[in-house]
């Protein structure tokens, strides 16, 4: 989703741009993937096979130059389910993205669910440094043959004002 007007967010000297938020699945395990109608932060996704187990795979790069910055890579999802606090901004992060309180639990059963990305720039750390982004996160089920079920790639932008 490209937004019509950037969603902006400013802490302090910071200025932080959400520009756009893509959202992909497979359509085999999860069938759809995409915002709510009429809205710019609730969206909503489709579980159709029962999930026992997956990986979550955490990605931030430089847009330009397409250098990683941050790789977390098979993280246990349904460790991270049970104690979210214990990856720490990650599981601030989780916290923001429930809606109405809704934590996920193993084994994920076939449901329509939602997430909200409201509040998700402001979670940024003030050491991020200035520049274009994209964060992706990828969400793997450990039956499944394809690359990832379910997909958020953020793209944004830091600003430092002076």
């Amino acid at each position: 989703v490209c937004f019509p007007q950037p969603i902006v967010f400013q802490k302090g000297n910071t200025k932080y741009i959400l520009e756009s938020l893509e959202m992909n699945c497979d359509h085999d395990y999860v069938t759809f993937f995409h915002n709510v109608a009429n809205s710019k932060v609730l969206h909503t996704f489709r579980v159709v096979k029962l999930v026992s187990a997956f990986t979550i795979d955490i990605k931030m790069k430089v847009l330009k130059t397409q250098r990683i910055l941050y790789k977390l890579e098979n993280i246990n999802g349904c460790e991270f389910l049970s104690n979210p606090v214990r990856l720490g901004v990650i599981g601030e992060n989780y916290k923001h993205l429930v809606v109405n309180g809704s934590f996920f639990k193993c084994p994920i059963k076939p449901n329509i669910y939602y997430l909200k990305s409201e509040n998700i720039l402001s979670l940024i750390p003030n050491i991020h440094p200035p520049g274009r982004f994209q964060l992706s996160l990828r969400v793997k089920v450990a039956e499944s043959s394809q690359p990832f079920n379910l997909e958020m790639l953020l793209k944004y932008n830091i600003i430092r004002i002076k």
